[in-house]
């Protein structure tokens, strides 16, 4: 069962989905009021340029609202960046999201992947700061990345901006699992050639609704991006939901160790079968496994990710996300079950 992203579910019936990886603790109340309390002005058009969940967005990142955009989650300030910075070659970290490269892709872009490996559990070390040159305009790192989970070493993101400064080249640095982790972002280390991506999609389990942001080191570049794509791209009920969403602290706290605590219990239990598991920071775990276990586990009503179309990953090798206890005892029982035959 390959899949181009996860969560695609909708030919299923009764499935359990380890394959999206959204956060276990489901929606917060506070959010689902503020979306059912939005319907009222579903009537109207919403404000383009979002000015109230900015104005709460820069008192969250504590950042200027001018340098914050908007829209229609990540994926879709992903393709806006690239239409804004118009880059002729750029630099990818892989295995990632493969967003990067489809957007890139359209513009004819010519990519080079960066081949994260497996003896070096997928860590991002000084090999790619050596290929960081001034030929690249544009280069995309995601800490913790999509699908190893991996965090980017605060020493390397330093390291990393400070060469694509000098070097004239943009970083993208997309965070948008930053909120499970216990870590350093590039915030802390920010010039004018940095742009970091968040979304409400996973941590909010806000997939529905569609809502991310671009935080910019360069005002004058984030007002090109909020000019590039469609006008209205941001709902008035994702906006509200946003607004909602950063107003509930206790949810934050309650999110990060519960999701720390069941990673935990996962990769404690999957090594314990003898998989080989990855360190992973977010909210999701890649592990390597024989091939075929999609499909064993499909029959027993779980989905879970296949990798392998992953640039670099084979089809060993499998992500699954981190929910609740009892569904988590329920992956390892089936999982155990179909391995052991």
């Amino acid at each position: 069962m390959i899949q181009q992203h996860g969560g695609n579910i909708q030919q299923f019936e009764n499935i359990l989905d380890f394959s999206a990886n959204i956060n276990p603790l489901g929606m917060p109340e506070k959010v689902r009021s503020a979306i059912i309390e939005g319907i009222d002005d579903i009537e109207k058009y919403p404000d383009p340029y979002c000015t109230k969940l900015r104005k709460k967005l820069a008192e969250h990142e504590k950042i200027p609202a001018e340098n914050i955009v908007c829209g229609n989650g990540a994926d879709d300030l992903i393709f806006r960046i690239v239409n804004t910075v118009k880059p002729r070659r750029a630099l990818i970290c892989t295995p990632t999201f493969s967003e990067y490269s489809r957007a890139l892709g359209e513009i004819e872009c010519d990519i080079d992947e960066h081949m994260l490996t497996e003896e070096s559990s997928f860590r991002l070390t000084e090999a790619f700061l050596e290929k960081l040159d001034n030929s690249y305009d544009i280069c995309f790192i995601c800490t913790p990345n999509n699908p190893t989970g991996r965090l980017v070493d605060s020493e390397m993101l330093k390291a990393i901006a400070e060469k694509c400064e000098q070097n004239g080249t943009f970083l993208v640095c997309d965070e948008c699992f930053m909120g499970f982790a216990e870590g350093v972002g590039l915030s802390r280390f920010m010039n004018p050639k940095c742009i970091i991506l968040k979304a409400f999609t996973k941590f909010y389990a806000m997939a529905g609704i569609r809502l991310g942001y671009a935080i910019c080191g360069d005002s004058g570049i984030a007002g090109k991006i909020q000019e590039s794509g469609q006008f209205w791209s941001v709902s008035s009920i994702a906006q509200a939901a946003g607004i909602a969403a950063l107003d509930d602290a206790e949810f934050i706290s309650r999110t990060v160790e519960y999701v720390k605590s069941e990673r935990n219990f996962l990769i404690c239990e999957l090594s314990g079968m003898g998989i080989k598991v990855f360190d992973s920071s977010a909210n999701f775990i890649l592990f390597k496994e024989k091939n075929g276990l999609c499909e064993k586990l499909l029959n027993e009503g779980i989905l879970i990710r296949d990798c392998r179309n992953f640039s670099g990953l084979s089809e060993e090798f499998y992500r699954i996300a981190v929910r609740t206890h009892g569904e988590n005892i329920r992956l390892i029982a089936t999982l155990r079950r179909c391995l052991n035959g």
